[in-house]
């Protein structure tokens, strides 16, 4: 055999090792290491569903590493975010969970509590950053239900006679006049409060029904109701 022929085996032989060697290192190592995240996916047994409003258990819950590509966005990378949240939409075995379809948040209500609108008129004074998921105080505030304007309580002049009511509320939704959302921007909560999507008129807040029902007392002796944003 030439020296020419042997070089030429030699040649084809270290291609061959080094296709070998790259196709393996690609699916052993670049594509479930460097292509793909680990995200937290559901359990169920027997084709069957978890429904709406379920609690997740921890053996409801797996890791699982999935290709970047067939990420979606929201994706829960960590059991500890979802582990006994409820969830908001029925989740089939293998569903990939995100923070639309757990209430990572704590939004939805119990049984025992309900999502209150707070009429405009009833507000003596609410941050104009307030967004969905802060929490708030909530001070009633003595004087006459006459006017609708909602001020920032940071200009007020003078500090009206108020006491304490609630304390670390969550706030769900926080309306304009128009009954919109507002948001920092159309694309969501992203530049830290600085712009806004619409005026804040009026927030829906989660509470026990029993302080509901106190809170509607109160507004119907013409009470009002100072808002103020501490998370």
């Amino acid at each position: 055999m030439s020296v020419l022929l042997k070089r030429n085996y030699l040649f084809a032989a270290l291609i061959l090792i080094t296709g070998f060697g790259g196709l393996l290192g690609y699916d052993l190592y670049f594509k479930p290491y460097v292509l793909s995240q680990t995200v937290v996916k559901i359990k169920v047994v027997d084709g069957q569903f978890l429904p709406k409003n379920y609690e997740l258990k921890p053996s409801d819950l797996y890791l699982d590493s999935v290709q970047t590509k067939d990420i979606p966005s929201g994706v829960i990378t960590d059991i500890r975010q979802v582990e006994h949240k409820i969830t908001n939409v029925n989740l089939t075995d293998g569903s990939i969970l995100t923070a639309s379809l757990v209430d990572v948040s704590n939004l939805e209500p119990l049984q025992d509590e309900g999502i209150f609108p707070i009429p405009k008129e009833a507000i003596y004074a609410i941050n104009g950053s307030l967004r969905s998921r802060d929490k708030v105080d909530i001070y009633l505030v003595e004087g006459e239900r006459s006017s609708s304007t909602v001020k920032d309580p940071a200009n007020l002049p003078s500090a009206p006679s108020k006491q304490v009511f609630l304390t670390g509320v969550t706030v769900n939704y926080v309306r304009t006049e128009d009954n919109n959302d507002v948001l920092d921007s159309e694309q969501g909560n992203d530049n830290n409060r600085f712009t806004s999507t619409g005026k804040v008129a009026s927030p829906e807040l989660k509470l026990k029904k029993g302080d509901g029902q106190l809170l509607g007392q109160y507004l119907e002796q013409g009470k009002k109701l100072w808002i103020v944003r501490v998370e």
